[in-house]
């Protein structure tokens, strides 16, 4: 699988994962995509990437506010699985 193929699917995971739970803090969220597939560098690096791209925000400004798919992640989870 090519890096970019394996960022997509893994960017699918953690939407997918945030779409089945609803919130989830960034541990319980790592943990379940570790499970899955990846790495930790490479889950930091799509999570920073989902963020700034507006597909995943914090429910709340708290520290450990816990993170929910966004109506563009939904959107954009539904692209990739096309």
């Amino acid at each position: 699988m090519k890096k970019r193929e394996k960022d997509l699917h893994l960017a699918r995971i953690v939407l997918a994962e945030l779409v089945k739970a609803g919130s989830l803090r960034r541990r319980d969220l790592e943990k379940r995509t570790l499970i899955k597939c990846g790495t930790r560098a490479t889950f930091d690096s799509i999570l920073a990437f989902l963020k700034a791209q507006g597909y995943i925000a914090k429910a709340s400004e708290a520290h450990i506010a816990p993170y929910q798919i966004t109506e563009k992640g939904k959107r954009f989870l539904e692209a990739l699985s096309s």
